[in-house]
């Protein structure tokens, strides 16, 4: 039987969803250097192209590309050469990393944090992140101090503790630290990985 505070308590999974959708498309990273170096290139190679064929047609062509050659070549070349096939495969590789450059998302600058409403978005940035794990680190008994380390979804804390008889301290450094990301509540889940040098080392 399903009461009523069960009922009011439990969240709608399909705003949980959308939630979730919203915020990672919010924090996703954008690419946005290369998107302008081959902006840039692409609007070069145009200006180009287009004042060559200006100038071709007032009578005066630049001759900054050597189109006469290029065209020699292309009548005398066939599909089948060699050099035409490479120039093709390389052009078709860097096609194809263009649209994984593009599509792969980069190393973000904040890490999204679940809220469960579309209409709002919380993000925590890297920095921040660090400081949070290392101050629930410092909050475990007998840590002196402590590095912290975030790569994608992995945070790496180093602890340093001046008592040698601590066999349980990297459990509860990271139990202190899994506290902590369960209060922040961050959309993805990341992985904890804790390194106790003792003074004596």
């Amino acid at each position: 039987m399903t009461t009523v505070e069960e009922v009011l308590g439990r969240p709608d999974q399909g705003v949980d969803r959308r939630a979730k959708r919203v915020a990672v498309h919010t924090f996703r990273p954008r690419r946005s250097w290369p998107a302008v170096i081959t902006g840039a290139v692409i609007l070069v190679l145009a200006v180009v192209s287009a004042a060559e064929v200006i100038s071709a047609l007032a009578g005066s062509p630049l001759r900054m590309i050597p189109v006469g050659a290029a065209t020699e070549y292309a009548e005398t070349t066939t599909w089948s050469e060699p050099s035409v096939q490479i120039a093709s495969a390389v052009l078709a590789a860097i096609g194809l990393a263009l649209i994984v450059v593009a599509l792969a998302p980069g190393n973000s600058r904040w890490t999204a944090l679940r809220t469960d409403d579309p209409a709002l978005v919380v993000g925590l940035t890297r920095p921040a992140l660090r400081r949070t794990v290392s101050s629930a680190a410092r909050e475990v008994s007998g840590v002196d101090s402590v590095h912290v380390t975030l790569r994608g979804r992995r945070i790496r804390v180093h602890v340093r503790t001046g008592t040698p008889d601590r066999e349980g301290l990297p459990a509860e450094v990271t139990a202190a630290v899994e506290r902590r990301l369960e209060e922040l509540a961050p959309l993805r889940s990341i992985r904890i990985v804790t390194h106790v040098r003792y003074a004596e080392d």
